[in-house]
């Protein structure tokens, strides 16, 4: 009766670890939900707005630092508002970016090519550091 590879499998699969979600379906990780060109620039800078949640809550976080980093003299810094939001106007390039908060998982993403002339909109969560 209880032999059946499917009765097992079903029997394992609260045993089974998830790669990113907790028990809640909240991520463990901080992570990128997207990044995606929404539209033209009117001179030949990049513009870039970011939006900051925290996991599990979807709420904005108020307070974060984001961090872009061009060249190893070369840092913008931005502090998210009420809405989690923060804006950069920068020079083309690829950049570096950190994003970190007391309490929640520091993001790193390197790699962030930003053409002039176009507008770019980032949104991303936060987890929470093990207690």
């Amino acid at each position: 009766m209880f032999t059946h590879p499917l009765y097992r499998l079903f029997l394992l699969l609260p045993f089974l670890p998830a790669p990113c979600l907790s028990q809640n379906n909240v991520p463990l990780e901080s992570e990128l939900l997207s990044f995606e060109s929404t539209g033209a620039a009117e001179n030949n800078r990049a513009i870039l707005h970011v939006q900051i949640f925290e996991a599990g809550a979807n709420e904005p976080i108020l307070g974060a630092t984001v961090l872009l980093r061009r060249d190893v003299d070369k840092m913008h810094g931005k502090v998210s508002n009420e809405y989690g939001s923060c804006t950069f106007i920068v020079a083309p390039g690829d950049y570096a970016m950190r994003v970190q908060m007391t309490g929640l998982k520091s993001l790193e993403k390197p790699g962030l090519l930003l053409e002039g002339g176009k507008i770019y909109e980032m949104k991303l969560v936060m987890a929470a550091t093990a207690k």
